[in-house]
């Protein structure tokens, strides 16, 4: 860009100059240059150039202020640059998409500013850019051919690039999909119920945890296999054959009470009894378990159960009597006063009033006498240990018997040794040691041998040894059920204490209940005053009242409390954040946000 002054039929009578003065001036109209002379006497313009416009005057370049006159010939060079842009062709990992990562060539200018008449013109410009995009429909057609890319074009997106000069990362070709595969299916061909989110977070569906509990007769079809199919193959931008995933294959597998026939197809029932699936990979094993059923109800006619696998009881579970099973208990009748311990899961379609129930009763006694079993393993493989040195330092030929040697040393060195078996002996008395099946036994045995006189009847190294292997296996086998988790069906409790090894359900309400669950907690119902307390999430659908009932509520930090009502009074609280509830709130999410603080969200 050039401006010239060549006098004063370039000043435009409408040019701002101030008036009554004498000293020439310099301005910037419609992007150039413009002098007026001083008067006689007086001082001329001057003009300071900036660096984005270089100013020649009378041909030469001049960089620090400088005077002018009309007479000058001024000329303007603005800086100028351009940013080089790119095209590159991009795919996806599984070449069933193609891009083209576009930067267009942006040519940037800069031009003056207008500036009114001054003494001392200082010169200003503004950027401008100009994009320029070089490609044709062809030249990218080339590129994406050069690419090996001539499949699934999409040419109206080549002419949307072109037209509207786009730029970024643009999808330009898709690939044909291949087609949907369908896996191996196996059909359950039993009445059941399944909770979907259970069976797809243990990989386990179990049938003796539904609500109702489900039989078979002999030579029953239990589960039917589904062979599944591949997809069709589909095809990549580079024109290649994509094929379909695999179909996931499943086995059918036989386990107790089962036959598979039909060349691995059908799984029948050879007995009668409680069907059950298991799943372990791709493997699916059916199974029958037999089952205690009860028509009638728990009284003093049918004594207390006491059952190794299911019970069902049709009736009620009367004042002041106890069931506990190995297995899962379904009882579909009140159950008034009296303690319910199931090693596996428990449902009640009755109501529950001043009772005790308690899922996964294997799990707890396991978690009770753990620490305390361990401790005593470590004193008894110590004092194993000091005896075999004792026996080691004493003749060949002596006729001390083993016991005496352990005796010496409880009573000299392991003098806290009758403590530990008395508080092992204390806990074993709190637990139902029938859900312990045959360690139960063992762990009595065990603790008979170790009290007072009766540990001199050991007569060899080896028959202590012995014991003590026991009870180690017992320690492994209980150490790999701790993490096993059960669940609690329920209707109605009132003034009872709920406990679960895993989830707590309930489809009616608890009034003044302590619920106390591993995993997680659903009431569908009404909660009027007790304690809510879980490990994983809880739900409620209403809890408090209007009266002020007061309810609490107790979740993990790292886990949510979703309620649909909470009445004023109630009292929520999550780690070591607790907050009473102050009016009536209606859906809400109470966790602890990233800092620890308690925080009620809606939903």
């Amino acid at each position: 860009m050039k401006a010239k002054n060549t006098g004063d039929q370039h000043v435009p009578k409408s040019s701002p100059i101030p008036i009554g003065s004498g000293s020439g001036m310099a301005w910037v109209s419609s992007g150039k240059i413009i002098v007026r002379n001083p008067q006689e006497g007086a001082s001329k313009a001057t003009i300071t150039t900036c660096k984005e416009i270089q100013l020649l005057i009378n041909s030469l370049p001049v960089s620090d202020s400088v005077e002018v006159s009309q007479e000058d010939h001024l000329e303007t060079i603005p800086l100028s640059y351009t940013d080089q842009g790119f095209i590159k062709v991009q795919l996806s990992p599984d070449r069933m998409s193609a891009f083209l990562e576009i930067k267009n060539e942006c040519l940037k200018s800069y031009e003056l500013i207008d500036c009114p008449p001054s003494t001392n013109l200082v010169l200003q410009a503004r950027q401008t850019k100009q994009r320029i995009f070089r490609e044709t429909k062809d030249t990218i057609i080339n590129l994406l051919n050069q690419n090996h890319i001539s499949f699934g074009i999409d040419l109206q997106a080549l002419e949307d690039i072109i037209t509207q000069q786009l730029e970024g990362l643009l999808l330009v070709a898709q690939g044909l999909a291949p087609g949907e595969t369908i896996d191996d299916d196996v059909e359950l061909l039993f009445e059941h119920k399944i909770d979907s989110d259970l069976s797809n977070a243990l990989d386990t569906i179990d049938f003796k945890e539904m609500h109702s509990i489900p039989s078979v007769n002999a030579g029953e079809t239990l589960a039917q296999k589904i062979i599944g199919k591949e997809g069709t193959p589909g095809t990549t931008v580079t024109n290649q054959i994509y094929k379909a995933r695999e179909a996931k294959r499943i086995t059918l597998l036989a386990g107790p009470g089962v036959e598979i026939v039909d060349n691995g197809l059908r799984a029948i029932a050879n007995i009668e009894g409680l069907p059950r699936v298991q799943k372990s990979h791709n493997n699916w094993t059916i199974s029958v378990d037999p089952v205690l059923n009860l028509s009638g109800d728990v009284d003093v006619k049918t004594g207390n159960i006491r059952f190794k696998g299911n019970v069902n009881i049709m009736g009620s579970v009367e004042t002041d009597m106890n069931v506990s099973a190995s297995g899962n208990i379904t009882i579909s009748n009140i159950v008034t006063r009296c303690k319910i311990t199931a090693g596996g899961n428990v449902t009640i379609k009755g109501n529950i009033v001043n009772s005790e129930i308690i899922s996964g009763g294997f799990i707890v006694i396991c978690n009770a006498i753990k620490p305390l079993l361990s401790e005593l393993l470590k004193t008894l493989e110590d004092l194993l240990i000091s005896a075999n040195l004792m026996l080691e330092k004493l003749p060949t030929n002596n006729k001390i018997l083993f016991g005496n040697i352990l005796m010496l040393l409880i009573e000299k060195k392991f003098t806290n040794f009758g403590t530990i078996i008395d508080k092992v002996s204390k806990k074993l008395k709190e637990v139902d040691l029938k859900l312990l099946g045959t360690y139960g036994t063992l762990l009595e045995k065990a603790l008979v041998n170790l009290t007072g006189i009766n540990i001199l009847n050991f007569k060899s190294s080896l028959e202590y040894q012995a014991l003590l292997t026991d009870l180690n296996n017992f320690y492994y086998y209980i150490e790999s059920q701790v993490t096993s988790r059960s669940e609690i069906h329920i209707k109605v409790a009132l003034n009872s204490v709920i406990k679960s090894s895993g989830d707590v359900i309930v489809t009616g309400g608890c009034f003044n209940t302590h619920i106390l669950a591993e995993g997680s907690v659903h009431i569908d119902g009404i909660v009027r005053g007790g304690i809510i307390q879980a490990h994983d999430d809880i739900f409620i659908q209403q809890i408090g009242s209007e009266m002020g009932t007061k309810s609490v509520v107790i979740g993990s930090k790292d886990k949510k409390i979703k309620i649909n009502q909470a009445f004023d009074g109630v009292t929520i609280k999550i780690g070591n954040m607790s907050r009473i509830i102050d009016r009536t709130m209606k859906n809400i999410v109470v966790l602890l946000d990233e800092d620890g603080y308690l925080q009620i969200n809606s939903f």
